[in-house]
């Protein structure tokens, strides 16, 4: 046998991956000594396992000491009791049904009391969901896949299904986490993957992403996700189809559509997806709006196996991370859903995918109430006895599934949204979610008795959260400097509930110390980030406020607002490039918001982007149907008639056609404005048609009463001077009409200006004096040319 077959054999049979199994046989044996029946009823209450495991106390060097005194077969027994913990915790936790009572009795016995497996599964004093069933099963399972080392692949590979599982028991993102999952990945990178098939390749990339998809790096979880799609061959893009969405809609209008191709890849097998008992996809009963589009061409829908819906699944999680929540934001997501939805699926996508599209349609009206029933059914599927547990278990990994308890709290959420506050109170209350008690005892006027209630949970177990929310209940501050004290002074949390009492007042210089504590503890608060850069930016703090904004667009990289204040902080400190990108990213997010835009075309100005100038003004325009800053065009124009290089390095030149077509347009909607006629003048290609525009300038300009303002005077002045230059010039003979016009113009200006002797004028107006004389004596030229050849008088 060779080495890649052996790894695939172990692979196949330890990493459990029976999610796409149509019969599952408890009893059945197989080569490693695994038999499934062990893994449910036995293995998980042998005592020799956990009587070893408290001898080492779950400590990890001990462990590591024990399990290098035993060989490969000695270890093999301890790596599937590991196996057979995680997958326990996974079902009790995550999918269901609930345990066996002889199981679960066994893991509530006295062997059991003594340990606090929540507290040993805590960092940086923050505690494990206290909704989380037998923490015992996780302990064991990390413990063992750490120190009990099988197979190196083998054992990354399950270390890494345990941070996911780990970090979805977390109340909140743990950087401790993140940090040993960073380490995983180079240790991944350091073994070669060469002796694993392209399908397990692809498997261990989706849950990679999956992973780093929950700290919201897209930029990590892309590169896994764009490895999957290749090794698969799977392709997607989408289109636009001819279609209906409503049920009285008389014309097809385009509508968005996903199409997806699966090429055909060496060693990838396709199998299809078993039919099994799945969460019913309840449809939308609404009067007007249909359950799903009814494309006029509805070509065959792309069956897609196991592996492949799972990787959609993942890049719909990217994309509810990345893509900006505006109008377009439910209408992109929909087709992969809908085609998930269309296809067989496993236990976990079905379940995962029906959670995705509930919690989008939580937010609008037509579909919310068909949210609520949606969670119910999952909620009534995941007590039911069938499918077999372990055809639930493969797929929750690459699926993302959430735990139970935060499914139920979803549905508490939406019931909240439909005005249910009794029925969400009694959901919150039991998971003890006190932050929403709160609110709903605020909704019903009866903010006090959430103040006593947690008063009495603190009675009973004093938490860092309880002090925090008691304090958020009675806006009493000193509740939060005891969280501060119970913890060592090490609790992010009460720093984070500190600073947001004094924000919610205004208070934004007292504030900002709290956060900051708060953020270094624990970066990954995206909210904190937030109400740091506002808080910096109130106080004129602009080095505070760019690195809060900084943090925070990369954890949260869809919200436009934050990129545009970041913009401003940058601009305030004079780093006017990072201005610039940042306004990039801020318009990728909301691309009508004229605001933005404007502050884009300034800061492009202001560094010589010229090419941005132009985009951005003509975008300005569009959304605002007239908008003028004469400022920022004359930069613009100054800048491509010398010729200046813009901020890359290019000659600006070559924007000269762009450039006039963008200050035609302007001219077309500010007729009457003296500015953008010179400007435009100043692009003029030849001599003639620059007089004309500076004519019109001059029309422009000469407004009624216009003489009485002598900026306004200077600025004829200036138009003057430059009409004459054109008609002084050697290309326009004498006879042309165009001489004596502007000799005209020059005459009546000078007329006008004399009458009030403005000292601001005096200086330009000898020039211009001058220049009328000389157009005067060419004007004459010419009429002693026209009699020069007349006879003389006797």
């Amino acid at each position: 046998m060779s080495s890649k077959e052996k790894t695939e054999k172990v692979l196949k049979v330890l990493l459990i991956d029976y999610d796409n199994c149509k019969d599952v046989e408890e009893n059945e044996e197989n080569d490693y000594h695994l038999p499934k029946l062990r893994i449910w009823k036995v293995l998980i209450t042998s005592d020799d396992y956990w009587k070893k495991l408290i001898e080492l106390e779950y400590d990890n060097n001990q462990a590591k000491t024990y399990f290098e005194t035993l060989n490969n077969e000695q270890r093999r027994p301890y790596f599937t009791f590991g196996v057979a913990c995680l997958l326990s915790f996974v079902q009790a936790n995550f999918t269901g049904p609930d345990f066996q009572k002889f199981i679960e009795d066994y893991l509530t016995s006295e062997m059991f009391k003594d340990i606090d497996f929540a507290k040993l599964l805590s960092l940086n004093n923050e505690d494990i969901n206290v909704n989380t069933k037998f923490p015992c099963l996780l302990v064991a399972a990390k413990l063992i896949f750490q120190n009990c080392k099988l197979c190196p692949l083998l054992n990354l590979w399950w270390l890494w299904r345990v941070l996911i599982i780990h970090q979805q028991v977390m109340d909140e993102l743990s950087p401790a986490l993140l940090s040993v999952a960073d380490q995983l990945q180079k240790e991944i990178q350091s073994i070669s993957l060469d002796d694993i098939s392209g399908h397990s390749r692809a498997k261990f990339e989706i849950e990679q992403a999956q992973l780093y998809l929950m700290y919201r790096n897209v930029a990590k979880a892309e590169v896994h996700i764009d490895l999957a799609c290749d090794i698969l061959g799977l392709k997607y893009q989408l289109v636009g189809k001819l279609g209906k969405r409503t049920k009285y809609q008389e014309e097809d209008i385009p509508q968005l559509a996903l199409e997806i191709s699966l090429l055909e890849q060496e060693g990838i097998e396709r199998p299809t997806v078993n039919i099994c008992n799945v969460a019913q996809n309840i449809e939308l009963d609404d009067n007007i709006r249909l359950d799903k589009i009814k494309y006029v061409t509805s070509g065959e829908v792309t069956q897609l196996p196991n592996t492949e819906q799972k990787l959609i699944l993942t890049i719909i999680q990217k994309m509810l991370i990345s893509k900006p929540q505006d109008e377009l934001y439910y209408e992109e997501i929909k087709p992969f859903i809908d085609l998930l939805l269309m296809q067989n699926n496993t236990w976990p996508v079905r379940i995962a995918t029906l959670l995705l599209r509930s919690r989008l349609e939580a937010k609008h009206n037509r579909t919310i109430e068909r949210s609520m029933l949606q969670i119910g059914e999952i909620l009534n599927c995941i007590k039911k006895e069938d499918p077999h547990p372990l055809t639930r278990m493969g797929g929750v990994y690459g699926a993302n599934l959430q735990p139970i308890w935060k499914t139920e709290a979803q549905q508490a959420d939406v019931m909240l949204n439909l005005g249910l506050v009794k029925a969400s109170l009694d959901v919150y209350f039991k998971l003890q979610l006190w932050e929403e008690v709160i609110v709903c005892y605020t909704i019903l006027n009866m903010r006090h008795k959430s103040a006593e209630i947690i008063k009495q949970q603190l009675e009973v177990n004093p938490t860092v959260k309880l002090w925090c929310l008691l304090g958020d209940a009675t806006d009493d501050p000193t509740c939060y400097e005891k969280a501060w004290e119970m913890s060592k002074r090490r609790s992010h949390r009460a720093q984070r509930h500190w600073g947001q009492f004094l924000f919610s007042r205004k208070q934004y210089q007292q504030c900002i110390p709290h956060f900051e504590k708060s953020v270094s503890i624990n970066p990954l608060q995206s909210v904190v980030w937030l109400r740091l850069g506002y808080a910096a930016l109130e106080t004129e703090n602009w080095q505070c406020a760019a690195t809060a904004y900084r943090r925070y667009t990369t954890l949260e990289p869809d919200g436009f607002e934050a990129w545009n204040n970041l913009a401003q902080a940058y601009i305030k400190l004079g780093n006017k490039r990072s201005a610039h990108q940042a306004l990039l990213d801020a318009l990728r997010c909301n691309f009508d918001n004229w605001k933005v835009w404007e502050n884009f075309l300034v800061v492009s100005a202001e560094i010589s982007h010229f090419s941005d100038v132009i985009r951005a003004y003509h975008r300005l325009l569009d959304l605002k149907e007239k908008y003028l800053n004469t400022d920022v065009l004359g930069v613009l124009v100054y800048g491509v008639c010398s010729n200046v290089n813009d901020s890359e390095g290019r000659p600006s030149s070559n924007l000269m056609q762009k450039t006039r077509e963008l200050i035609g347009r302007v001219t077309s909607l500010y007729p009457g404005e003296g500015l953008v006629w010179v400007l435009y003048a100043s692009l003029a290609p030849i001599l003639l048609l620059r007089a004309q525009r500076l004519q019109r300038a001059y029309r422009g300009y000469t407004q009624s009463n216009w003489d009485k303002n002598p900026i306004r005077c200077q600025q004829v002045l200036y138009v003057c001077q430059k009409l004459a230059e054109v008609a002084l010039n050697d290309q326009i003979e004498p006879k042309d009409t165009l001489v004596n016009s502007v000799r005209l113009n020059l005459s009546s200006a000078i007329s006008a200006i004399k009458k009030h002797d403005y000292k601001d004028t005096k200086a330009l107006l000898q020039e211009v004096t001058a220049l009328l004389a000389k157009l005067i004596e060419k004007a004459k030229s010419h009429l002693v040319c026209k009699t020069g050849d007349a006879p003389k008088a006797t």
